[in-house]
C-alpha cells in the first residue's frame, strides 16, 4: 500500500495530478516551515518572558560573598551539653531543639548512600540544580498535579532551612535555585554535604524533643553514634526528612507512636532505591527490608532535669552567670563603672543573650559533681523512714514535709562532690536546692568557727580554760530591752568546765561568755565575710550571733569546716569546673584561697571537735558510721528546732547534713517510730557517708589524720589562756578552799566535842561499871564468905561425924574386943 502511494506520488498518471502533488507539497513544506519557525520563536519568548519572570522574583535579592553565604550555611545551632565532673554526660542544656555536629568523614557510609538515592542521587554530577526536576516540579505546581515528584537537590534544601523560609511560592523557588548555584562555587560537595546532615530535622527523639542533625537523630532513636548506625537504621532515618511529622516514631513526649508503619514503608522505599542505585547488594536489601526496626527503638527517656533535677536547674543558673561575665567582659563592659539603675539593664539585656546562647551555641558544661558520690547521696532523701509524718503549719494553714539537704566537699579544691537538694516525696523532688540556695540559721555549729577559733587565735582561751557554766544574761542587748538569760539546751548549768567539755556538750553559756568578753564582733564576723558568708549588719555587733542567728547556706557550712580541715586556709566552694565554646574554654574556675585562722588554731579546734563523735553530742551518727577515718564535727540546733545539722571532716572531705522545714514555723519533733530529731539528722548523715564509702571509699582516704603541725606547743593543752574567769576562778576556788577549810574545822571540833562527850560518856560509863564490878566483887565476896563458912561448917561436921563414926567403931571394936575376951 505504501509503495503504491509512494509510487503515485513520484510518477503520476496525469499532468493535473503532478500539479495538485507539487501545490501539496509546497504547501505542506511551508508550513510545517511556519510551524517550526513559530515554535522556536514562541519558545525564544517563553524563555524570555521566563528569564524575565525570574529576573524580576530574584532582581531585589542581594548577591550575597561566598564567605557570608558559608559563614551562614554553617551556622546552625548546636546543643549545649552538660557533664559531671567524673566525665559522664548528664545530658542537654533545657531546649527545644536537640543538635549534635558532626563531621561527614564519621557518619556511617549507609547514611550518606541512604540519603543521597533518596533525595539528591545526581548529587555529586549536577551544579545544584537539576532544570528537568526543576521543570517539572514546576509544572506539577502550575497544573495542580497531585503527584508531586520533587525538584529540590540537597543544595536547595539547604539554602532553604539556612538562607530562606518554609514559604511555598516561585520568588522563594527562584532564590534558591539562584543561591544554589551560587552556593555550589563557594563550597564543594562535601562541605554542602556535611552542612545538611547537620541541618536537617528528623522530627522528635525518645524525649520528645525535637531533633536536628544525623548525630541528634542517631541518639535520641537508636541510642548509638551516627558512625554506628546499620544499614537499616540508616535507611530508617535517612526516610524521615521527607516529612519528619509523619515518619517520626515518637510523640511529643517521648511515646513511641501506636503505628509506624507510614515511617516502615518509607525505609523500605529507601532501601529499594539503594538497591536500584547499585549502593547494596540484594542480601543487603533483602536483610535489611525484613528486618524489625522497631526493636532498635530507644523507650521512652527522660529528660536530664527528670533524672537529676537539682544537678540541671543549678548548671544552668549558674552557666547562664558565667557566660553573661564572659560577654560583658569580651564587649569590655565593666559594670561597676555604670550608675545603678544601668547596671540592671545592661546585665538584664546580657543574660538574655547568654541564654540564648547556650541554648543555641553548642557550650560543654564540666561539673565538678563525681556521678557515684552524687548519686550514693541522694538514697537517703528517698527513704521515707529517715522522716517524721508531714507537720501541719497552723500560721500557713498547710502541710508541710519534713525535708533534708546535703552536701560533700572536696576540702583542698573545693569542688563540690555531690549534694542533696531535698526529699523525694513519692520519687519526685521540687525546685528549691536547698543545699546550694537555702539560708538558715545555722545554731551551735558557728560555735568552732566564730567563737572558740578567735578567741584561742587572740591567746583567749585553750581547749583546758575554765568556764562558768551558770546562769547567765546577756551583756550586750538593745537599748531599752529587758535582761535576757541564755539557757542551754537542757534548760540545766554545769558548773565549771573546760572548753573542750562545753564545745564537746554544745553548752549555751560558755560560748557567750568568751564571744562577749572577746568584745571583737564585727572583726570576728568579718572571718565569716572573708569565707564568702554573707553577715547582716545587725548581726556584725550580735551577741546571739555566738549561738548560730547568721543565716548560711549548707555548701558555705560546708567550706568554712573544710576551712579548719585545710588548717586554716578557706577555699571557695564551687559547682562549675569549667566551660567549653567553639573548642575554646571560656571559663576555668581558679582556686579562690584565704587565710583565715593559723595552722595552731586549727588543729586545737580540730582536737576538741573530735571529743563530739567519740564522747560527745554526735555519738550516735558516730555508732552508725562505718566509715573509718579520723573525724571531726560539729551538731547544731537552731530556736524551737526548726533546724538540725552535723557537719563532719575528715583531712579529704566534709560533709553538712540539714534537717528541717521550708516554713519557718516548722518544728521538728521527736518520733517513737522514727526517733528523736537529732537522731533522724545524724542517721542521714551516717547513712550518707556510709553510702558513698560503698561506692567510692577512696574519697575518703581513710588513711589520713590531722597531724598536729609544729606552731602547736604542749602549754597549748593547759589551761594557758587570758580568759577572765581564770581569776574569777581561782578567787572563787580560795572561797571554796577557805569554806572548806572553815568547814574541816568546825567538823574537827565537832569530831572533838563529840569525843569529849564520848569520852565522859565512857568515863561515866567506866565508873559505873567500876562500881557495879566492886558491888558484884563485894557480892561474890560474901557469897564466898558464906560458902567458906558452910564448907567449913559442912567440913565440921564432916569431921565431927567421922569422929562419931570412928568413935563409934572404936567402942564396937572394944566391944568386940571385950566380947573376944571373955
Amino acid at each position: 500500500m505504501l509503495q503504491k502511494i509512494r509510487d503515485i506520488w513520484n510518477t503520476p498518471k496525469s499532468l493535473k495530478a503532478r500539479r495538485y502533488a507539487n501545490v501539496f507539497y509546497d504547501v505542506s513544506w511551508n508550513v510545517l516551515l511556519l510551524t517550526i519557525i513559530s515554535v522556536v520563536l514562541i519558545g525564544f519568548l517563553g524563555a524570555g518572558i521566563g528569564a524575565g519572570y525570574f529576573a524580576s522574583l530574584v532582581k531585589d535579592m542581594p548577591t550575597p560573598a561566598y564567605k557570608t553565604m558559608t559563614s551562614q550555611i554553617n551556622t546552625y545551632s548546636s546543643t549545649s551539653e552538660i557533664y559531671f565532673g567524673s566525665g559522664e554526660r548528664i545530658g542537654n542544656y533545657t531546649t527545644d531543639e536537640v543538635r549534635v555536629p558532626i563531621t561527614v568523614d564519621k557518619v556511617s557510609p549507609f547514611v550518606v548512600d541512604a540519603l543521597l538515592a533518596t533525595e539528591d542521587v545526581e548529587f555529586y554530577e549536577h551544579d545544584g540544580v537539576v532544570p528537568k526536576a526543576t521543570l517539572r516540579a514546576i509544572l506539577q505546581e502550575a497544573t495542580g498535579s497531585e503527584e508531586r515528584t520533587g525538584g529540590s537537590t540537597l543544595t536547595q534544601q539547604l539554602i532553604k532551612n539556612q538562607m530562606l523560609t518554609n514559604e511555598v511560592s516561585f520568588e522563594r523557588k527562584a532564590k534558591e535555585i539562584l543561591l544554589a548555584l551560587r552556593l555550589e562555587k563557594a563550597m564543594d560537595k562535601d562541605e554542602i554535604l556535611n552542612a545538611y546532615l547537620n541541618v536537617v530535622s528528623f522530627g522528635r527523639n525518645s524525649m520528645g524533643r525535637n531533633i536536628s542533625g544525623i548525630e541528634a537523630a542517631s541518639r535520641g532513636v537508636f541510642n548509638t553514634s551516627a558512625e554506628k548506625l546499620t544499614l537499616p537504621q540508616a535507611a530508617f532515618l535517612a526516610g524521615i526528612p521527607k516529612n519528619p511529622f509523619l515518619y517520626t516514631p515518637y510523640y511529643q513526649g517521648g511515646v513511641i507512636k501506636e503505628d509506624v508503619s507510614p515511617a516502615i514503608n518509607r525505609m523500605k522505599t529507601v532501601l529499594n532505591r539503594m538497591y536500584v542505585a547499585g549502593k547494596i547488594s540484594k542480601e543487603e536489601y533483602d536483610a535489611a527490608y525484613n528486618y524489625d526496626i522497631t526493636q532498635d527503638f530507644m523507650k521512652t527517656q527522660s529528660k536530664p532535669r527528670d533524672r537529676y533535677p537539682y544537678v540541671v536547674d543549678e548548671a544552668e543558673l549558674q552557666a547562664r552567670e558565667l557566660v553573661t561575665n564572659y560577654l560583658l567582659e569580651q564587649d569590655g563592659i565593666v559594670l561597676s563603672d555604670l550608675k545603678t539603675e544601668e547596671q540592671d539593664t545592661i546585665r538584664t539585656t546580657y543574660a538574655k543573650r547568654a541564654h540564648n546562647m547556650l541554648r543555641q551555641g553548642g557550650f560543654k558544661i564540666h561539673l565538678t559533681l563525681d556521678k557515684e558520690i552524687h548519686e550514693a547521696m541522694q538514697q537517703p532523701a528517698k527513704n521515707a523512714n529517715n522522716f517524721a509524718p508531714n507537720q501541719y503549719i497552723a500560721e500557713e494553714d498547710r502541710n508541710l514535709p519534713e525535708q533534708t539537704a546535703a552536701v560533700m566537699l572536696e576540702n583542698k579544691t573545693g569542688r563540690v562532690l555531690g549534694f542533696v537538694g531535698g526529699r523525694y516525696i513519692n520519687g519526685k523532688t521540687d525546685e528549691v536546692n536547698r543545699a546550694l540556695r537555702m539560708e538558715r540559721q545555722i545554731g551551735s555549729t558557728a560555735k568552732p568557727v566564730l567563737v572558740y577559733a578567735n578567741a584561742i587565735e587572740a591567746g583567749m582561751i585553750t581547749p583546758e580554760t575554765t568556764i562558768l557554766d551558770e546562769q547567765y544574761f546577756y551583756k550586750f542587748t538593745g537599748p531599752g530591752q529587758p535582761k535576757k538569760e541564755v539557757m542551754n539546751e537542757s534548760r540545766t548549768h554545769n558548773g565549771a568546765v573546760t572548753a573542750r567539755e562545753a564545745l564537746k556538750r554544745s553548752l549555751n553559756v560558755p560560748a557567750v561568755k568568751i564571744y562577749e568578753e572577746r568584745n571583737q564582733k564585727p572583726a570576728d564576723t568579718q572571718k565569716l565575710v572573708d569565707m564568702g558568708i554573707p553577715v547582716s549588719e545587725a548581726n556584725r555587733t550580735a551577741s546571739a550571733m555566738a549561738l548560730g542567728t547568721g543565716e548560711v547556706t549548707p555548701v558555705d557550712l560546708a567550706s568554712a569546716y573544710a576551712m579548719l580541715a585545710n588548717y586554716g586556709e578557706h577555699v571557695e566552694p564551687y559547682f562549675i569546673e569549667r566551660i567549653e565554646y567553639n573548642g575554646e574554654v571560656i571559663f576555668e574556675k581558679q582556686a579562690k584561697k584565704t587565710r583565715i585562722y593559723t595552722d595552731r588554731t586549727s588543729y586545737l579546734v580540730i582536737d576538741m571537735l573530735r571529743d563530739v563523735y567519740s564522747s560527745g553530742t554526735a555519738t550516735y551518727a558516730n555508732s552508725l558510721l562505718n566509715v573509718p577515718g579520723d573525724w571531726m564535727g560539729k551538731t547544731g540546733t537552731t530556736n524551737n528546732r526548726r533546724d538540725s545539722y552535723l557537719v563532719g571532716s575528715t583531712p579529704n572531705v566534709t560533709l553538712a547534713v540539714w534537717s528541717g522545714f521550708d516554713s519557718q514555723f516548722g518544728e521538728l519533733v521527736n518520733s517513737g517510730e522514727v526517733g528523736q530529731y537529732y537522731q533522724r539528722t545524724q542517721r542521714i548523715w551516717s547513712q550518707t557517708a556510709n553510702l558513698v564509702y560503698a561506692d567510692k571509699p577512696e574519697i575518703f582516704n581513710t588513711n589520713a589524720r590531722f597531724s598536729q603541725p609544729a606552731s602547736v606547743k604542749p602549754s597549748d593543752f593547759k589551761d594557758s589562756g587570758t580568759f577572765s574567769e581564770k581569776k574569777k576562778l581561782e578567787e572563787k576556788k580560795k572561797e571554796e578552799e577557805a569554806k572548806k577549810q572553815a568547814e574541816e574545822a568546825k567538823q574537827q571540833a565537832e569530831e572533838a566535842k563529840e569525843k569529849a562527850e564520848q569520852a565522859q560518856q565512857d568515863a561515866e560509863a567506866q565508873r559505873d561499871a567500876d562500881a557495879k564490878a566492886e558491888a558484884e566483887a563485894k557480892k561474890q565476896a560474901e557469897a564466898a564468905q558464906k560458902a567458906e563458912a558452910e564448907a567449913k561448917k559442912k567440913a565440921e561436921a564432916e569431921a565431927e561425924a567421922k569422929k562419931k563414926a570412928e568413935d563409934e567403931a572404936k567402942a564396937k571394936e572394944d566391944a568386940e574386943n571385950e566380947a573376944d575376951a571373955s
